[in-house]
């Protein structure tokens, strides 16, 4: 080191740093830009000077700060730079006194951290952030804060690996949220560190129809918001006002007297003595009081605790397209009681969404379809299902709807190619893709499951037998395309049935653990010989049992079968395969009327079928086992044929040609079970209702006991027939066992040979009361296979009770490079910290009721949105209302949310997936392991935005350079950066025009403004309602949860501007929508038109960025608190 240099520097607020000749290079090359200047080499050799001059005047030593910034600006006035030197003592002036401002409200003198901050920033900090004492005094600084938020969610890194290095981690997280690039959600910043320790933004909450549900969830709100989080709630679930309340006579009050309780609940709550609560409130468009709810705010003090929106489905959406009327349905059993005009109360919702932003809209179709674990929580919602005994044609066979959803599991289902497939053009209309086919079945994979609840059930029957149990609106496929339920005409519509082969289980494995040796009561081990695996002779025993056999239970534990004396043949084959079930031989016994019986005597061989799904019971209460539904090919077709060979025959008739095969029973559940595994095989029959009136003495015979009995009939008896092309499928899938009915079969005449139809007329449809009912989604067609009818499915999945949003946001202002380009390298390695840091807080929160601990950690869903993308594009000199500006949202929303995936599977190697992949879609879809359930929402940021010096989330600039009505009402001149950097640039700016761009916000209308900059500079309310919509659609792409973003309309837009742009958020794919409309609120913290009243006592111009109007109404900032619509997914 050369001797005199001079090589540390002091401070201003007392630390000792390295002197760094280019921090005085770049302070006069940005003083001569002020000043039209742009010569780099220039203030290169100027800093050489200055530096020459402090090596010589403080040999040996270390200047202050301010002792270098005098010699600067003589240097620069004995160089002849009068104009950068005046810019340069501005500057210091300038920053002297947001230093003093600073100081003032930190009461300690100022720090690097501090000067990377706004006095905005500083001001909204000390008010609500920083640690203070018990007599309200700030005990710590925003550098501080900082580093107690690191420390405490780095040392989470701990729980699974003991050796880590957490001061690294440490580091790597303070350093993100100090140079402004990311900052988590409002609680992390305040409790993380502290006793509180309460670090989740919101919490759903479930509200159940009961007075003690209504007013635990009051409770739970107020110990959420004390703790400084905000609260969603669907208040579908609650009865509609005026309904029946049993338990005391009484008459309900409806959700919307329980909202206000809610409400003043919240009112008296301080949020950790930071922030006041905040919630969100939703109902379902369907529900009987939604008239009340969509007026719930038409005046400006109701319910100012709460943000509402309106949940409205497809079906709903499609009513208002087609001016019908949709039905309001009582959420207490399920009962439609009355229908309304859907583009009516869409109207009204526009209506009162224009006069003050309230209600907002949440497609609740296209949050449902998004929800990743969706066995996990519980519907509200009245969405088309169907019974839980429903089989669902899939790939292992015919399942029952009801096991499906309770297993969760990944599985592919049958759908009919004559389903047509909606999908989206190049130029945004809708078409439909028709398979080439005319009939056949393909698999397509299920993305979710639904557990419904109790809901209002019809039931439709076909002429051949076929029958479904959903609710009224389900939808089934006919010759007149989808018709719901309730609206199908017997002699009018007919229903298409499953037109090609399905599908069988090729797991050859029973559905149970199979046990061999067993110890009785009195101490004997007893032995048999069970199969462990499913083959065609465990088939055939199984369907000769339920044809003539029987089960005994309790005290006479008995498995019998029974052959007539034509039955020789099969007694042979039979024996020999029971036998070696049971363990020992059995033989038969010859009874008085010439039939025999194999009877074998065990509790655990009555116990092995029983396990099968055979039942005990008269002939009339006779099924299918229920394990055959899902059993191998050769396991089905041995029972189907076993069964045929015992009760069924080969009708002839004496009409030429019209030969069939019939199956008889007194049961007839048991013909539509086989009904269905016939059509598994491409098979379709009809079944018949031959009952008789009852007849007495019909037969005599003598019983085992010697005794004579008389056999009478109640003449029930049902057939299923099959004829047609069907019989030589039957022949070739199933066929006969015995020779003498394969004889018959062989030679039956059968010379009708037309086409398959795969289509059946109505016989009758009813009303069957109120079921527990479910659904499922699959994707691609939003069909499925029920009971063998085409019907269409469109499960629904709301928010989930006792989740909570832990968010975090990248300053996206901080993502483009020198050059004007996005630093693709440094938005990943921001992504990749952000997801580990977000997931820490899972782990380091404390959560003010253990049910949110235990749903929270079972997803530990992370919300990893952006800020400052407004500020992004100016960087990058691209219009908000582009085409571009578009494709750079898709861009980058497209590259975090994959980044923040693998960022989150790099964690699950390490630290195990989310306890619930297993019932996610990602497990269905083969996707790798991944530590969160989602990575991405994009939240208002209010505050976290003025404290980062950005552009609000992904909103449009409010204004350029406006007034800030701060807290205690001190008026704030703001200048946006990137514009004041580019103005000095190319020498148009001016205190002039900022005080003139201040008095409308923007510059569209300022000719002193270049028009090339008129163009990038867009404001808030120079963006056509469109472009905000296609800006939100962009990033809703490649957005797991919902995208939170404000459409902005001029004081003088009209309902029909609000209501197009809520059509094209739709159509778009939005999850959601909410508006705002210039001075519809009392109250509105931003201004651009303070000047018009008069100049403030105290105007301070600082370089700071605005956000949109409404972001912190009534001074409750909505950044995530609950008042935010993100929080529906």
């Amino acid at each position: 080191m050369a001797e005199g240099k001079v090589t540390q520097i002091k401070k201003r607020d007392g630390r000792i740093v390295e002197f760094d000749k280019s921090k005085i290079t770049n302070a006069i090359f940005k003083a001569a830009v002020a000043v039209g200047g742009e010569d780099r080499e220039l203030a290169e050799k100027l800093a050489d000077q200055v530096v020459a001059i402090v090596n010589e005047k403080f040999a040996g030593g270390i200047p202050t700060v301010e002792d270098v910034q005098d010699i600067v600006e003589k240097v620069l006035i004995e160089n002849g730079h009068a104009k950068t030197a005046k810019a340069y003592i501005l500057y210091r002036q300038k920053r002297a006194i947001l230093r003093e401002l600073k100081a003032e409200l930190l009461n300690v003198p100022v720090d690097e951290v501090d000067n990377k901050l706004t006095v905005n920033a500083i001001k909204v900090l000390e008010r609500r952030y920083l640690r203070k004492d018990k007599n309200g005094q700030i005990v710590e600084t925003p550098k501080q804060m900082f580093r107690r938020v690191a420390r405490a969610i780095a040392i989470v890194d701990m729980l699974y690996d003991r050796n880590v290095d957490t001061l690294a981690v440490e580091e790597e997280f303070y350093n993100m949220m100090v140079n402004l690039e990311f900052l988590p959600n409002s609680p992390t910043l305040m409790n993380a560190g502290t006793e509180i320790g309460q670090l989740s933004a919101c919490f759903v909450l479930p509200v159940e129809d009961s007075i003690e549900s209504i007013f635990t969830t009051v409770k739970n709100t107020a110990l959420i918001h004390q703790s400084g989080g905000g609260s969603g709630f669907s208040f579908s679930r609650l009865r509609p006002k005026g309904d029946v309340v049993k338990s005391t006579g009484g008459i309900a009050s409806g959700p919307v007297s329980f909202m206000r309780v809610f409400d003043v609940s919240t009112d008296v709550i301080k949020q950790g003595g930071k922030r006041r609560g905040a919630n969100m409130g939703i109902l379902r468009v369907d529900h009987p009081d939604i008239l009340e709810f969509i007026m719930a705010k038409s005046s400006n003090h109701a319910l100012n605790n709460f943000n509402i929106s309106v949940a409205v489905s497809d079906k709903f959406m499609e009513a208002v397209e087609k001016d019908g009327e949709y039905e309001l349905v009582n959420p207490r059993n399920g009962e439609v009681v009355d229908k309304l005009p859907a583009r009516k109360i869409f109207k009204l919702i526009v209506q009162q969404a224009w006069r003050n932003g309230e209600p907002g809209v949440i497609f609740i179709d296209r949050i449902n379809a998004a929800n990743p674990t969706p066995s996990v929580g519980v519907i509200e919602s009245t969405n088309p299902c169907v019974a839980g005994e429903t089989l669902v044609s899939t790939e292992n066979g015919l399942e029952r709807m009801e096991d499906m959803v309770n297993s969760c599991r990944g599985v592919r289902i049958l759908t009919d190619v004559r389903v047509p497939i909606k999908v989206m053009g190049s130029d945004g209309t809708e078409m439909l893709l028709r398979d080439k086919q005319s009939s056949g079945t393909k698999l397509r994979e299920v993305s979710n499951f639904w557990r419904v609840g109790l809901r209002e059930t019809m039931r439709v029957k076909t002429k051949s037998g076929y029958s479904l149990t959903a609710t009224p609106d389900h939808k089934i496929l006919t010759n007149e395309g989808w018709v719901e339920l309730r609206n199908l005409r017997v002699d009018k519509h007919k229903v298409f049935i499953q037109s090609g082969k399905g599908f069988f289980n090729k797991d050859k494995r029973l559905p149970f653990r199979v046990e061999s040796r067993f110890k009785g009561r009195n101490g004997r081990i007893y032995v048999h010989n069970f199969p462990k695996k499913w083959s065609k002779e465990l088939g055939q025993v199984l369907g000769w049992l339920v044809g003539d056999g029987w089960l005994a239970e309790k005290k006479n534990w008995r498995v019998g079968f029974t052959f007539s004396k034509e039955d020789a043949e099969m007694l042979r084959y039979f024996k020999p395969i029971i036998n070696e079930m049971y363990g020992r031989e059995a033989r038969e016994v010859k009874r008085n009327n010439r039939v025999f019986h194999l009877s074998y005597h065990s509790k655990y061989f009555v116990e092995f079928f029983k396990k099968l799904g055979v039942e005990s019971g008269s002939s009339d209460a006779k099924t299918v086992p229920r394990s055959i539904f899902t059993a191998p090919k050769e396991a089905v077709a041995g029972f189907l044929q076993a069964l045929f060979s015992s009760d069924g025959t080969v009708r002839k008739s004496k009409k030429r040609g019209s030969d069939w095969i019939a199956l008889t029973s007194k049961s007839l559940k048991l013909l539509e079970g086989v009904q269905m595994l016939l059509l598994n095989f491409g098979i379709k029959s009809v079944i018949y209702n031959r009952s008789r009136a009852p007849r007495e003495n019909l037969f005599r015979y003598v019983g085992k006991d010697s005794k004579r009995r008389e056999y009478s009939s109640d003449g029930v008896l049902f057939e299923l027939g099959i004829c047609g092309l069907n019989i030589e499928l039957f022949e070739k899938e199933i066929g006969f066992m015995d020779s003498r009915k394969i004889r018959k079969l062989r030679s039956i005449q059968c010379k009708k040979r037309r086409a398959q139809q795969f289509f059946d007329s109505i016989a009758s449809i009813e009303r069957v009361g109120v079921r527990e009912v479910f659904d499922l989604t699959e994707p691609v067609t939003h069909s499925m296979i029920c009971n063998g009818i085409v019907v269409h499915q469109c499960g629904e999945q709301p928010l989930l009770p006792y989740e909570s949003c832990n968010l975090g946001s990248i300053n996206l202002a901080k993502m483009v490079n020198e050059k004007g380009e996005i630093d693709w390298e440094k938005l990943k390695r921001v992504v990749w910290s952000a997801v580990h840091f977000l997931d820490n807080v899972i782990d380091a929160n404390k959560y003010p009721i253990p049910e949110i601990e235990k749903m929270t950690k079972a997803n530990r869903k992370i919300g990893l949105g952006v800020m400052g993308f407004a500020d992004m594009l100016f960087e990058l000199g691209i219009p908000y209302d582009s085409e571009q500006a578009v494709e750079v949202a898709e861009k980058v929303m497209k590259f975090i949310n994959e980044e923040s995936k693998k960022a989150s599977a790099a964690l699950a190697k390490k630290r195990g997936a989310f306890p619930n992949f297993e019932k996610s879609v990602y497990k269905e879809k083969g996707f790798p392991k991944l530590r969160n359930a989602t990575t991405t929402t994009i939240a208002p940021t209010g505050t976290l935005s003025i404290i980062a010096g950005c552009s609000s989330g992904i909103e449009p600039l409010f204004a350029i350079a406006y007034i800030r009505r701060v807290m205690d009402n001190t008026e704030l001149l703001e200048v946006h950066p990137v514009f004041e950097k580019i103005a000095r640039r190319e020498g148009f700016y001016s205190l002039e025009l900022i005080r003139k761009i201040a008095r409308t916000g923007g510059v569209r209308d300022v000719p002193e403004v270049p028009e090339k900059w008129r163009k990038v500079f867009r404001v808030a309310y120079d963006v056509a309602p469109e472009w905000h919509v296609k800006i939100q659609a962009a990033f809703q792409k490649y957005t797991d949860n919902a995208v939170s973003k404000t459409i902005n309309f001029p004081v003088d837009a009209t309902p029909e501007d609000v209501e197009k742009a809520y059509l094209l958020a739709y159509k778009l794919g939005c999850k959601g929508v909410t508006v705002y409309r210039d001075k519809s609120r009392e109250g509105q913290v931003l201004s651009i038109g303070a000047f018009r009243k008069g100049e403030p006592e105290k105007v301070v111009e600082e370089s700071v960025v605005s956000h949109p109007a409404g972001a912190e109404e009534n001074g409750v900032p909505s950044e995530y608190v609950g008042g935010c619509r993100t929080c529906t997914a």
